[in-house]
């Protein structure tokens, strides 16, 4: 019985050493999630309010599109002429070359370095081992995405200096060579401020809200502004995603089908595996097309010709309510005509 009484009493004992030498940490979490939910019902404000009308014009900003190795070299150039900064939020990180000896190169020039990368992607739980540990051995700083703020951090983000680059790719070999992927190089100081106070908070897993009209992030407010977006439609969507599987936002398709045309360009894989699907969806008038020259990565759309959304977001429940994920929304007029050109070919 005494044995028993003085495990209890030990065991009281350590607890309270360790509440008290963890109290900051609990009162700063608690003080943190405060933070957030206030936060949230800020933005819940500011979703009821957001119209197309709210987005601003990006005027320095470029659009490019895969299949296009010369890309690589493009970004190894910025990487090379890094001065202050480089962070880079990413899925997946399996170019092993050149990429990881360009950040080596510019963490000797003194710039500041931060990589965040996904632990467990979807069927690879294992790929970003590899780089993770060299970059560490190179005394990079880099974490691994924390899981409960968020199930998969399926980001695709690089800021370069003042330059941010938002894409549907991740930093793979195929990304350049065999993907249709979409990039866009953003200057925009707005912007830029936003997603690094972003990525800062992401980085050191602190949960954040970060709002802006010309910005969506998943998983705190994409689903509302994906329905607001098809919802606002007048003439046309054109729009690009491997596959199609949430449910409440292919009803808002097919019901908005009845009054404009709606095109999507699909994966291969997704068209041949899927069609009772794609025979409803085309009685309902949504025109599908499979891409079969290259494999189909890149997820947009575009409104009326007029607002184009380039992000790393998957047409699922998972990528929008889920995930970590990063738009940018422009209405930027040659970059959407370049767009267009690539759209036409590949809905052909």
């Amino acid at each position: 019985m005494f044995k028993k009484i003085f495990q209890v009493i030990l065991i009281i004992f350590f607890l309270a050493i360790f509440a008290y030498f963890k109290k900051d940490d609990f009162i700063n979490n608690y003080k943190e999630n405060q933070v957030y939910k206030t936060e949230i019902i800020n933005l819940e404000k500011r979703l009821e309010n957001f119209e197309l009308s709210n987005i601003k014009k990006i005027k320095n900003i470029d659009f490019y599109y895969t299949p296009y190795k010369n890309l690589i070299d493009k970004m190894l150039s910025k990487i090379a002429n890094a001065k202050d900064r480089i962070y880079i939020e990413m899925y997946m990180f399996t170019e092993n070359k050149r990429f990881p000896n360009a950040l080596v190169k510019a963490k000797n020039r003194w710039v500041e370095i931060k990589v965040i990368l996904e632990k467990n992607p979807y069927k690879a739980p294992n790929i970003n081992n590899k780089i993770f540990k060299f970059l560490q051995k190179n005394n990079i700083e880099v974490v691994w995405s924390k899981t409960s703020n968020y199930s998969l951090n399926h980001t695709k983000l690089f800021i370069i200096d003042d330059e941010i680059i938002i894409s549907t790719w991740n930093l793979t070999y195929s990304t350049f060579a065999f993907n249709r992927d979409f990039f866009v190089f953003i200057f925009d100081k707005e912007i830029k401020n936003k997603l690094i106070e972003l990525f800062l908070s992401d980085f050191i897993w602190r949960k954040k809200v970060v709002y802006h009209p010309n910005l969506v992030i998943s998983p705190e407010y994409s689903k509302q502004k994906f329905k607001k977006i098809f919802l606002s439609a007048n003439k046309s969507l054109k729009m690009y995603f491997q596959y199609l599987e949430e449910k409440e936002l292919e009803q808002i398709l097919i019901s908005k089908a009845k009054q404009i045309r709606i095109q999507i360009v699909v994966s291969r894989n997704f068209y041949d595996n899927n069609k009772e699907k794609i025979d409803f969806l085309r009685t309902k008038n949504i025109e599908i097309y499979p891409l079969s020259k290259f494999k189909m990565h890149a997820k947009a759309i575009l409104v009326d010709n007029n607002y184009l959304f380039i992000w790393s977001e998957n047409f699922s429940s998972y990528s929008l309510t889920k995930n970590r994920e990063v738009w940018i929304i422009t209405k930027n007029s040659e970059v959407i005509q370049k767009f267009l050109e690539i759209f036409k070919k590949d809905a052909n």
